[in-house]
């Protein structure tokens, strides 16, 4: 069970992650809602809101649900308007079932709202990249797709996690050389392996404790990285979007050393085959600076000398510029990302019909 546990009376100033912002607007009235969803260390849910225009002593129904599509006809909380947040409390121990809300101000409602990140104990950067609006005013499903880092050091805390949002597919983008040598820890699922690169961070990692991969080595690797990738997997992100097609491997998890790279790209291609508009793309691929925790990637991090902690910063650090490098490749390849997608990817109308029948809310 959950309740408001409390409500700050006081205005704040929000800084809302771009990652996570959702964007409610009844054009026919004011106001438009603008809500963020997280979850704090003790799995409690907090909500934050803003106001344009504000509006002073508002009730604000919040109504809450298991089920990101059903919801009940009566608010389970009622807040204010000036509280401009609210925290739901997690009564039923470490793991729950994932809450939704939808919240009601004014004649304006929310669409579905819920978090965005998990905390877990061992995997970087695992996030739902559900919310997102579409050119055709559709959003994507929560619950339905997550993307991130490396599964490798799971804890059985963390699997439970998984097991509690209901992961039937994980599809591992790990470079070549790392799929050789890890082991699967997540045995519960279908457990797909599509390497995309050959070598990967791991066996960079060594050359900087070695002192023989700089700052600058970093940005050239990511570039290469990102090159490679548009020209020579281009089947393997094709097999990527084929399993995304069979709506029987719902919920499902697709992932590599970080998060960033090869999945940041395969998450571009999905975004561009559902019509998810540019800010959006780039709002999602930022987003993962927040989820990646440099401190957890290597023992002793405080302790290296500065040129090898700003060379892992550089090579562990999203960057817009990567992305944008990407796209330039698929230009230069093909002429135009759309023909890209088609005729590398093989992402068809159809194909591109069948993606959105499954991801998006209708």
């Amino acid at each position: 069970m959950v309740r408001i546990v409390d409500f700050m009376c006081m205005k704040l100033k929000l800084l809302f992650s771009a990652a996570s912002i959702i964007l409610f607007c009844n054009c026919a009235s004011t106001p438009s809602l603008t809500v963020l969803c997280e979850k704090d260390r003790k799995g409690n849910y907090v909500l934050k809101w803003e106001i344009y225009p504000d509006m002073d002593n508002v009730p604000v129904e919040i109504f809450v649900s298991d089920n990101d599509s059903v919801f009940p006809s009566v608010p389970e909380f009622v807040a204010n308007s000036n509280d401009y947040i609210a925290v739901v409390k997690n009564d039923s121990g470490d793991v729950e079932k994932r809450k939704f809300f939808q919240i009601k101000l004014a004649g304006t409602t929310s669409g579905t709202i819920t978090n965005r990140f998990f905390e877990l104990d061992s995997i970087q950067n695992f996030r739902d990249i559900g919310g997102y609006l579409t050119s055709e005013n559709h959003r994507i499903r929560w619950g339905k797709i997550f993307r991130s880092g490396s599964f490798y050091k799971m804890t059985s805390r963390d699997s439970l996690e998984l097991d509690n949002l209901g992961i039937k597919t994980s599809i591992d983008l790990k470079s070549a050389d790392a799929t050789r040598r890890v082991v699967e820890k997540y045995t519960k699922v279908n457990n797909i392996r599509i390497p995309i690169v050959y070598n990967g961070y791991s066996a960079i990692s060594q050359k900087i404790m070695a002192g023989q991969f700089l700052r600058g080595d970093a940005i050239v690797y990511t570039q290469d990285t990102y090159r490679d990738m548009v020209n020579n997997f281009a089947k393997e992100y094709a097999t990527f979007f084929d399993y995304l097609c069979d709506e029987n491997n719902y919920p499902l998890v697709y992932h590599c050393y970080l998060g960033k790279d090869q999945s940041g790209l395969a998450t571009y291609f999905l975004f561009k085959a559902l019509d998810v508009p540019m800010d959006e793309i780039e709002d999602d691929y930022m987003a993962s600076d927040i989820g990646i925790d440099r401190t957890k990637l290597v023992k002793g991090a405080d302790s290296l000398s500065e040129s090898r902690q700003e060379t892992f910063t550089m090579l562990t650090k999203t960057d817009l510029a990567y992305l944008r490098y990407g796209i330039s490749c698929i230009r230069e390849k093909s002429g135009s990302v759309e023909d890209y997608m088609l005729k590398e990817l093989n992402l068809t109308p159809e194909k591109r019909k069948k993606l959105k029948s499954i991801l998006l809310y209708k």
